[in-house]
């Protein structure tokens, strides 16, 4: 009993001393408490998605409110037209219709026409003036205006040529690739000289209409791409042309202008007469004096 005690000690000590040589060879692990923390990715994740929702949610609200206008939409060519009454004071006149010419040059506006006439004894002074302005200097360009006299009539009109452009950019289309494969077939050299020069005759029909469609489509462009502003300068009416005798003051000037038109034509129709009575008036003296002859003969025979 006593035996059987000391080998089960001598047992137990070996089995603790194999225990602790088995945890001393053993890995050594950190603890957990020692273990960098993960990092925290969900937040910044959280608001990449909320962004990118964000984002998507404005483009669809501006797809929403312009539904592909740029893309699909066709485009449209509207013809635009100012008409404008422009009163300044006579003696103002001419500063006004130069400064409006300068600032139309100033803006890299199209003049059409301009047309200034002076003040007669009859006629005040009056000015015309036609232009095309880009549109973005539409704006700058009445205001000028404005500056430089009384805007007395504005009248706005639109046209859409929408239709012609799209015919004469479609022609142009068509008989660009026309004339294409008529070159092309200029170069074959397998064809027949009749055939060559039917070929040529039709490229030249085909190169002058579409030279023609394209001069139309440039005087297109111009009315669609740039603003067309017609101004009439008109000289503002005097005190006396305002007031209570104007009527009457009209009316004279006006049986004025017939007296003088009238005496006038009779002063063309006396110059226009001259000519004639230089050659008439000789021509009836010798017929009178044939005349008198012939009679003189005629009563000496009778007697």
């Amino acid at each position: 009993m006593k035996k059987f005690s000391w080998v089960t000690l001598v047992l137990m000590s070996a089995a603790v001393l194999l225990a602790a040589c088995g945890k001393q060879s053993a890995p050594h692990y950190a603890p957990a408490a020692e273990a960098p923390a993960p990092v925290n990715t969900s937040a910044p994740m959280a608001k990449m998605a909320a962004d990118s929702v964000a984002g998507g949610a404005e483009q669809s609200l501006t797809e929403i409110s312009e539904p592909m206008a740029n893309s699909t939409a066709p485009r449209k060519y509207i013809a635009l037209r100012h008409h404008l009454q422009i009163e300044a004071p006579a003696d103002q006149m001419q500063a006004a219709f130069d400064a409006a010419v300068a600032h139309c040059e100033a803006l890299s506006c199209q003049m059409l026409s301009a047309n200034f006439n002076k003040e007669t004894p009859y006629n005040p002074p009056s000015a015309s003036l036609s232009v095309r302005v880009p549109p973005r200097n539409v704006q700058i360009f009445l205001d000028g205006l404005a500056k430089n006299g009384e805007v007395m009539q504005h009248g706005r009109d639109s046209e859409d040529k929408t239709n012609q452009v799209v015919d004469a950019d479609a022609r142009i289309k068509n008989l660009t690739e026309l004339r294409d494969r008529l070159r092309a077939m200029l170069t074959d050299k397998s064809a027949k000289f009749k055939d060559l020069i039917e070929v040529e005759t039709q490229l030249a029909n085909t190169q002058s209409e579409l030279d023609s469609f394209a001069s139309i489509r440039k005087a297109l462009s111009l009315e669609t791409d740039l603003v067309a502003v017609n101004i009439d300068f008109t000289a503002a009416q005097g005190i006396t042309e305002q007031g209570f005798f104007a009527p009457v003051a009209r009316a004279l000037k006006d049986a004025g202008h017939v007296m003088m038109e009238s005496f006038g034509a009779v002063i063309i129709f006396v110059v226009s007469a001259i000519p004639w009575l230089l050659i008439g008036i000789p021509l009836l003296l010798l017929v009178r004096q044939f005349w008198q002859k012939l009679r003189a003969k005629f009563w000496a025979k009778s007697n």
